[in-house]
């Protein structure tokens, strides 16, 4: 297994910016659909949705806390699958809101900023105010000549070197 993650490579990392007022407007789309445009519709990656130093982590927590104490009393069937909530001890003062993997890297961030299905684990910002200052980054490192099983040990490093206060953390 270490051969084969060897003799893969890391394509350059590419970055977005994009303002934590845009969360919930059409703007979202724009941002979505040029991360589309770069990646195309199946591309290998590893991720991270950030904030930049502009953004207040005490903030993050209080939107964070409030969407999983808002959702447990729903109704099941109105719930919302939200990435699981990580303990703060692990990540406190972490700028990573999410670590992830996809084969189809531009669809599943826009399941996180944009919208999806309710049963699906996500970050659902449409769910989060848009009056928070400062900037979400998002980073993409994709991955070329590695089979998709071995993305697992890539995004597990991710989380290591910078701790997600949301979704799993896998074996770190």
């Amino acid at each position: 297994m270490a051969d084969q993650l060897e003799q893969g490579t890391l394509v350059d990392p590419v970055e977005w910016v994009i303002p934590m007022s845009d969360i919930g407007t059409e703007r979202m789309h724009d941002h979505c659909d040029a991360i589309a445009t770069r990646l195309g519709k199946k591309h290998l990656a590893v991720y991270a949705i950030c904030f930049d130093d502009e953004v207040p982590l005490d903030r993050v927590y209080a939107v964070v806390d409030g969407n999983k104490a808002r959702n447990k009393t729903l109704p099941v069937h109105e719930r919302r699958a939200f990435a699981r909530v990580n303990k703060r001890k692990g990540c406190l003062g972490s700028r990573c809101l999410y670590v992830g993997k996809s084969e189809k890297a531009a669809e599943r961030l826009r399941q996180h900023l944009i919208e999806a299905h309710p049963a699906t684990f996500a970050v659902h910002l449409n769910q989060w105010p848009s009056d928070i200052p400062g900037n979400l980054i998002v980073k993409v490192i994709g991955v070329a000549g590695v089979q998709s099983i071995l993305l697992p040990f890539i995004e597990d490093q991710m989380a290591s070197e910078m701790p997600p206060i949301l979704g799993k953390r896998g074996s770190v």
